[in-house]
């Protein structure tokens, strides 16, 4: 069994994944840096031209940079953490993600960041972070605790209370992590309301308290600490799409 601080740090991340899109959502043009669905539907609504529609470049192109960002993070923190076939490196990875966000986060210090050229730097620089963050997670192979993906969290818990006949197994952690990235996201538009750097700032100290906490407990050796599996519907995190 994974020791609760390990777990802690592990809800810590997802608290940062919910912060970081509120800045990006909220203070960078409505788009968003960790939840890739949500891009694909805003690229899909930006093909539109009807009143009311999303025909906005802003839009349209943030949403673009922000998910081929992602896309590049993952392999880019798949190549961090360490292959299948070699022992992982979740220091790497998390080393890797904490230097993105941080570069990001100090580009918002430019009172002209939100707009304009910079604002794409930044939406690639928190893309970027976000899928090394999945990337690194996923290589540790912690089962149920799923720092950017909730709709298959959610829905294999929901099926689980029938499958298991009411007795889900891990279901706190589960539900610890949903209550985690949406606590972040509160907090994360409460600090927008500020600034938008502020948000990212609260970002890149919960990811720096979280890494300490895994790091403490041992998680982040080279011998991830998974537990057993759960049943057919508990996978491992980062392993689906929303």
């Amino acid at each position: 069994m994974l020791p609760r601080v390990a777990l802690a740090g592990l809800f810590l991340l997802a608290a940062t994944t919910g912060m970081v899109d509120a800045t990006a959502y909220l203070g960078l043009g409505r788009v968003f840096t960790a939840n890739m669905t949500g891009n694909v539907l805003l690229l899909g609504f930006s093909t539109t031209t009807r009143p009311g529609g999303y025909a906005d470049s802003a839009v349209l192109y943030g949403s673009l940079a922000a998910l081929l960002a992602f896309v590049a993070g993952a392999l880019l923190g798949a190549l961090a953490a360490g292959r299948r076939d070699a022992d992982p490196r979740p220091r790497a990875g998390f080393g890797l993600e904490w230097l993105l966000l941080a570069a990001g986060t100090g580009l918002l210090f430019d009172g002209g960041a939100t707009t304009g050229a910079v604002r794409y730097l930044v939406l690639v620089l928190f893309g970027l972070s976000m899928g090394v963050q999945i990337a690194t997670v996923r290589r540790m192979g912690v089962p149920d605790v799923n720092t950017t993906v909730l709709t298959t969290v959610l829905a294999g818990l929901a099926s689980d209370v029938v499958s298991v006949a009411g007795r889900p197994a891990r279901a706190g952690r589960r539900l610890a992590t949903v209550a985690c990235l949406f606590l972040g996201a509160a907090a994360g538009a409460a600090l927008e309301q500020q600034q938008p750097r502020w948000s990212a700032v609260g970002a890149l100290a919960v990811l720096t308290v979280g890494v300490a906490l895994m790091a403490r407990s041992g998680l982040l050796q080279a011998a991830p600490q998974a537990d057993p599996p759960a049943g057919p519907s508990a996978g491992t995190v980062g392993g689906a799409s929303r």
